[in-house]
């Protein structure tokens, strides 16, 4: 039952950052052709995938692993930003019901 509600609550912005976050973990486990499979994850994630300084030839594979772990930190930070404030006017709507019946509660006792 847990599950479902789990389920429910998670975003699908949230379901794609672990996908993601997956498929890196999948590429840094294999060694080949490792290099090609995280540029074109970070062309996916949005994440740059030359060096910090231009002109300095390509990013080395710690560099683009950095740069995909920030792309996906940011990623992670949008859809929590989202599920809250979806899950904010839920929470408004029910503390006003909580209230309401707490005046009425208020009325019968004193009534």
């Amino acid at each position: 039952m847990f599950s479902f509600i789990k389920n429910k609550l998670i975003s699908n912005e949230e379901r794609a950052v672990e996908e993601e976050r997956l498929e890196l973990q999948n590429i840094l486990e294999k060694n080949d052709r490792q290099l090609e499979n995280l540029k074109s994850l970070a062309k996916k994630v949005g994440a740059s995938e030359i060096k910090l300084y231009p002109g300095y030839g390509d990013a080395s594979v710690p560099e683009i692993i950095q740069n995909i772990h920030q792309a996906l930190q940011t990623k992670s930070m949008i859809a929590a930003v989202k599920t809250s404030s979806n899950h904010l006017i839920i929470s408004i709507i029910l503390s006003l019901i909580a209230f309401g019946s707490m005046i009425a509660a208020f009325i019968a006792v004193f009534s």
